[in-house]
């Protein structure tokens, strides 16, 4: 027993350790690139915290396990989510209305790009699949979110451009605010480098306790590897929390979202079988059910910022206690559909 958890143990602490200084560099990089706190969050920290699960998706989906790849990466998103929650309790001010409304387009974006999931696992599970010419096992719909992608975080860039100058530094002061602009770059690569070689043992580690604890696929992902390579996020947003630095949390966990959603088109190239037409009946009804949901939480939060919701109870906001229940709801569904 113990062989099965010290890995996943030494792997899953490793990639937190990573996630947790690569924040850091991410926001000294933002400061001395002149990047908006939103753009910086949204792309250099999500960029670096989303590696674990590149990593994590990609390993499980050269073995086949499709249900396992997407469950990892959508127990991603809807934890990411919970995390807002957890920054609304450490903060004795209400966080809705103290954020950006840039958040709302990357926030949108994250919404359209789960929408192409729930119409692409259920043609799937129809059997009805469009792949790319001269690549039989990848698919059309692959292609076109990382195409979505791409575009969103074109639009993403200009809002920031135009909106940087209003904002205040970003700055936190830590152990890299001595070094050169080429040393602080040398740290965030060599991060990535750490994230991903501990991300590949966590995936492993968790293929096997699937197999021994006999739970189903989307439910081990969405636990095991979507809340582990979540840490990462965590982490950086209880930082920056404490530092006040509430838009470039957000900023990490709603581009965090939207970017590890593009992981499962780049599993799709390294996928033995169609990734999203390889899916049992239980796996895709519960991937749907979590993309689903995903959406409505997605959209609870973005309404709380969109009207700068002031409405607690006791210290927890409406939005939040709404999120809080979406997410015990995913994961119990994804647990029945998994036995």
């Amino acid at each position: 027993m113990i062989t099965l958890w010290f890995p996943f143990l030494v792997s899953g602490s490793a990639v937190v350790v990573a996630g947790l200084l690569i924040g850091r560099v991410s926001g000294e990089l933002g400061e001395r690139l002149r990047l908006g706190r939103v753009w910086a969050g949204t792309v250099l920290i999500s960029l670096a915290t989303t590696t674990p699960e590149l990593v994590t998706t990609a390993t499980v989906a050269f073995h086949g396990q499709a249900g396992m790849a997407i469950g990892g990466v959508l127990g991603s998103v809807i934890f990411n989510l919970l995390i807002i929650v957890l920054m609304d309790l450490l903060d004795p001010d209400p966080i809705y209305k103290r954020l950006s409304f840039n958040h709302l387009s990357t926030g949108l974006l994250g919404c359209v790009l789960l929408g192409v999931i729930v119409v692409v696992v259920s043609l799937g599970l129809n059997g009805v699949r469009a792949a790319v010419p001269g690549l039989s096992h990848v698919g059309v719909a692959s292609v076109a979110l990382l195409g979505v992608f791409g575009l969103g975080q074109f639009v993403l860039y200009q809002l920031a451009t135009k909106s940087v100058h209003g904002e205040t530094p970003i700055r936190t002061h830590n152990v890299f605010d001595r070094f050169s602009l080429k040393w602080i770059l040398l740290s965030y690569v060599l991060l990535i480098a750490l994230i991903f070689i501990s991300a590949r043992g966590l995936a492993l580690s968790v293929e096997r306790l699937a197999v021994e604890y006999r739970l189903g696929a989307t439910f081990a992902g969405a636990v095991l590897l979507g809340v582990v390579t979540s840490l990462p996020e965590l982490t950086n947003a209880i930082a920056c929390a404490r530092q006040k630095e509430i838009d470039l949390a957000t900023g990490n966990i709603l581009g965090a979202n939207a970017m590890v959603l593009t992981v499962l088109a780049l599993a799709d190239f390294v996928s033995p079988t169609p990734l999203f037409a390889s899916l049992s009946m239980n796996e895709a009804l519960s991937s749907l059910v979590m993309a689903g949901i995903a959406i409505v939480m997605q959209g609870v939060a973005l309404a709380a910022l969109a009207v700068h919701s002031n409405h607690h109870v006791w210290r927890m906001g409406v939005a939040s206690i709404l999120l809080t229940g979406l997410y015990g709801l995913s994961l119990a569904i994804s647990y029945w559909f998994g036995r």
